[in-house]
């Protein structure tokens, strides 16, 4: 029905947080809805809002949803620490972000930017003193160099080596959470590039097909959960593998694998 604009337990969901996102985009699209523009909708690897309302619509629900970070495709990506990177431009497109707030976070995002630089181009060679001195410290060779990013990948280095490392014009007023934010970036780069990769391995499946005789139970990797609602689907290809409510990535990523290597063993019963 054009107009009528829901959240909460009305659209299949439970808890304060869900009803609560849902409303900020309900409110949302119906002011755009009186102003006659186009929907507002936020993606799945945007936001956890975005992952929420994609499960709803293209799933729907057999039991009263909650979000969980394992819904998401792109968790790695939709941190805490980054929420304004993600979602304050989104919000000062649609007028939610006043001039102070947007002035703030483009101060933040340059002294974010400075510090990826940063991070990615000090690089200490084997005769300098700071390598010396971090590889003492470790107990670790660190090859003929090491940069920041590099070295905040290690086991054993924490914020402060890393802050103590920066070049002084970049340690001046820099705040805590800002480092935390960019050593992120940096520590999750390799699972995020992984992570896309699957992403885009599991979009390229679709027309994979189901072998009739395939048993969704024998494969270890699978919660009860996710074989009940795969063996009452009973999909022919992965696509329809891909639309099943409540199909986690992880079970997506499992089935796929299985697909592609052949039916696994049956589980033995002793």
């Amino acid at each position: 029905m054009g107009g009528l604009f829901l959240a909460g337990q009305i659209n299949g969901t439970t808890g304060y947080e869900e009803a609560a996102c849902q409303g900020l985009m309900a409110g949302i699209n119906a002011a755009f809805h009186v102003q006659k523009r186009g929907p507002f909708v936020l993606q799945r690897e945007e936001a956890y809002i975005g992952v929420l309302t994609d499960d709803l619509i293209r799933h729907g629900v057999d039991e009263p949803y909650r979000l969980f970070t394992s819904r998401a495709e792109a968790r790695l990506k939709l941190r805490h620490d980054n929420a304004d990177e993600r979602l304050t431009p989104k919000g000062m497109s649609i007028g939610l972000v006043g001039d102070s707030a947007w002035d703030r976070f483009n101060r933040k995002r340059e002294i974010l930017a400075r510090l990826r630089e940063a991070l990615d181009g000090t690089r200490f060679k084997r005769s300098s003193i700071e390598y010396a001195s971090v590889s003492q410290l470790l107990n670790a060779d660190l090859g003929d160099a090491f940069t920041l990013s590099q070295l905040a990948m290690r086991q054993g280095v924490d914020r402060e080596l890393i802050e103590r490392l920066l070049p002084e014009d970049i340690r001046v007023g820099l705040r805590e959470e800002e480092l935390e934010t960019a050593l992120a970036d940096s520590m999750y780069a390799g699972y995020i590039e992984k992570q896309d990769k699957a992403a885009e391995r599991v979009n390229h499946h679709d027309s994979l097909k189901v072998p009739d005789s395939f048993q969704f139970r024998s494969i270890s990797g699978l919660s009860n959960e996710m074989v009940e609602r795969l063996e009452r689907s009973r999909p022919q290809n992965f696509a329809q593998v891909r639309s099943i409510p409540g199909l986690t990535p992880s079970a997506l990523s499992t089935v796929l694998v299985h697909l592609t290597a052949g039916q696994p063993r049956p589980i033995e019963n002793n």
